[in-house]
């Protein structure tokens, strides 16, 4: 019998990342506006929105973070293009690598969010959560019984 680090390390070379897409894309035409977009986070419950070109090819990509940024920036202009604050420097991956490319990817990256290629065609987007919830699936009976870490402060702050 393989060991089960073998046995999910052989899990992670032979899946294709299809299998780490969770849900729905999440995504808007390059002309829609700041506010669209904030509304797609929200009624989605997502943490990102693609905006798709007239093709439906990948122009980039608008994260809570982004959003954040823009709201920072003191410049609200909620009828402004949501094309203005997408984030256009992301890595994509075929549908065909396995998820150890994901966990390669990801880890070497301070990307959050992947977009998933068919042929040039995107079919979807793991972000890291979908792989956390991926590796808990494999790993549920270590997660429901970890014990909770040590505290790093002796008391609350603001206590």
């Amino acid at each position: 019998m393989m060991p089960k680090e073998d046995y999910l390390i052989s899990i992670f070379r032979k899946d294709d990342c299809k299998r780490l897409i969770r849900s729905e894309l999440n995504a808007l035409p390059e002309s829609a506006s700041i506010r669209e977009a904030i509304d797609a986070l929200r009624s989605q419950w997502s943490s990102y929105v693609c905006i798709l070109d007239e093709e439906k090819k990948l122009l980039g990509i608008i994260t809570e973070r982004d959003i954040l940024r823009y709201i920072g920036s003191g410049t609200l202009d909620e009828k402004a293009l949501a094309v203005s604050i997408m984030n256009t420097d992301y890595h994509t991956i075929e549908c065909q690598e396995s998820i150890a490319q994901i966990a390669l990817t990801l880890h070497k990256n301070t990307f959050m969010h992947l977009p998933i290629l068919d042929e040039g065609n995107l079919i979807g987007i793991v972000s890291a959560r979908d792989f956390i919830h991926y590796l808990v699936e494999y790993f549920a009976e270590s997660v429901h019984t970890l014990k909770p870490a040590q505290p790093t402060q002796d008391r609350r702050e603001g206590a």
